[in-house]
């Protein structure tokens, strides 16, 4: 049993010894492996080193070889002498120096140019103020007229004032530029303007009432920021029927003081044609006594402002009217009035229906008239309604014509476009504006206007006010034949 215990420690003895001596011959192994990559790194790492270090060296030298030879040219090229020297070489003849200046011509374009564009693309883009119109988006659709967001106008000269409106007037016009009357003219006129201003949505209304917002530094009429005012536009011009407008100074007045801006919206456009009829055939407070005057449809805008002038002046007036409105027209100073409660009123009069026209058999029964307004865009004959007047009597038309130029082809229009631009450019010459048609609008006749109004000798005559919302309906009433004076859009 012992000799068995101490044959086993033997054995565990030298297996310790076998043990011990592996484990020093891989410790050798590993410190004669570690001693050669130590050795093998270092010898490179010298070499990186000799090799940066001679191509620093290198380029160092380079460096200061490089800024000696450009000291050397700076002092040749800097030199007066040799300066002038190659100038002269250069500009020896006539074409070099062309060049030159040519050059010299085109890098001060191109900078200034530049230069420019670069301002127009940093600059700031503000968002562009919009307000409420009424307008006209198409010239085709029935239900074209809209309540539609427009940019604020903005001013287009020193002496254009800016009006927040109040109220705005519709007329009959309206409702024909809105399916597309005067749209040839307006888009000669539009190609000539400097501002970009589309053709749709169009802007409608003829006249208005408002507050003065803002009046450009070059303003005379003395108004100031916070007067009332009324103002009056023409039918290729556009409307007025929005928040804001802007217009010349000659085309604004105060308002009347005795009237709101609902009634003063309804007569600037109207009454400057009554006006113009009026001066026109030399009809005034000396030469109306005693004058016969038929109003053909007295309830038109138009109508209401003739009756009463020619009234006040002593005119014998006879109207026509709807059975509905004989209260208010004989209000108004007609002393004769034909009504027709049954009969339509475009019918055609003419010779053919004289015993079948109770308007013919009106008029048949009557005296002759010394003038004749026609007020409303009927068929009447012109030459058949001479036979009520007396031998110098006169029809006066006070409906805006129909525009042959509105069915211009392309040919034609080429040549009417020619005809737009020589008169704007002889205006512009002889410092004029350029009469396109319709009435006379100015600051004069708006202050005439406002004398008859404040003295009570004219009344306004407003039949429905509608909101900005109720714009299809407002449409639909101006066009009625059972209307009544003048139909307004409030934008209070």
């Amino acid at each position: 049993m012992d000799a068995a215990r101490q044959r086993m420690g033997e054995v565990v003895g030298a297996m310790q010894n076998n043990l011990s001596m592996a484990t020093e011959s891989g410790l050798r192994v590993v410190r004669q492996y570690s001693d050669e990559g130590r050795n093998m790194a270092m010898r490179a790492l010298n070499d990186a080193n000799s090799e940066a270090g001679t191509a620093l060296r290198s380029a160092w030298t380079g460096f200061i070889q490089l800024v000696q030879r450009l000291k050397t040219t700076a002092r040749e090229v800097l030199d007066p002498t040799v300066l002038y020297e190659e100038l002269r070489i250069f500009f020896r003849d006539e074409i070099a120096r062309n060049n030159a200046f040519a050059i010299l011509i085109g890098l001060g374009f191109g900078t200034t140019g530049g230069f420019m564009l670069g301002m127009w693309i940093a600059r700031p883009h503000l968002p562009t103020p919009i307000m409420k119109s009424i307008a006209s988006t198409s010239f085709r659709d029935p239900d074209n007229v809209v309540v539609c967001q427009t940019a604020v106008p903005q001013f287009r000269s020193s002496s254009d004032i800016l009006v927040r409106v109040r109220a705005a007037s519709l007329n009959r016009i309206d409702r024909r530029i809105a399916f597309g009357y005067g749209r040839t003219l307006r888009r000669m006129l539009r190609a000539y303007n400097s501002t970009y201003d589309p053709e749709l949505p169009l802007v409608l209304g003829r006249s208005c009432a408002g507050i003065v917002e803002a009046v450009g530094n070059g303003t005379k009429s003395g108004l100031e920021i916070g007067d009332e005012v009324w103002l009056a536009t023409q039918w290729y011009e556009p409307g007025v029927a929005s928040e804001f407008v802007v217009v010349p100074e000659t085309r604004v007045s105060r308002k009347p003081f005795l009237i709101g801006f609902e009634g003063a919206a309804s007569l600037p456009y109207s009454g400057s044609i009554a006006l113009n009829l009026l001066d026109t055939h030399r009809l005034n407070e000396h030469t109306c006594k005693g004058k016969r005057i038929l109003v053909q449809d007295a309830c038109s805008p138009v109508g209401c402002v003739v009756i009463q002038l020619a009234h006040k002046w002593g005119a014998h007036v006879a109207a026509t009217c709807h059975a509905r409105s004989v209260d208010v027209i004989n209000n108004l100073g007609a002393a004769d009035i034909m009504t027709f409660a049954n009969e339509h009123f475009r019918s055609n009069f003419i010779d053919v229906n004289v015993d079948k026209s109770n308007f013919i058999n009106e008029l048949t029964s009557r005296e002759k008239f010394h003038f004749i307004f026609l007020t409303t865009r009927l068929g009447y004959d012109y030459n058949f309604l001479k036979k009520f007047l007396t031998k110098d009597g006169v029809i006066v038309d006070a409906v805006e014509p129909e525009l042959s130029t509105d069915e211009y082809g392309l040919f034609r229009r080429f040549f009417f476009g020619t005809y737009v631009k020589c008169r704007k450019a002889v205006a512009f010459l002889f410092r004029t504006n350029v009469d396109w048609g319709g009435p006379h609008l100015c600051h004069l006749v708006l202050e005439r206007l406002a004398g008859f109004v404040n003295d009570e000798s004219l009344k306004t005559l407003v039949d429905r006010v509608y909101t900005p919302s109720e714009v299809e309906r407002a449409m639909e009433h101006i066009c009625s034949e059972k209307s009544i004076g003048s139909t307004i859009v409030t934008f209070r």
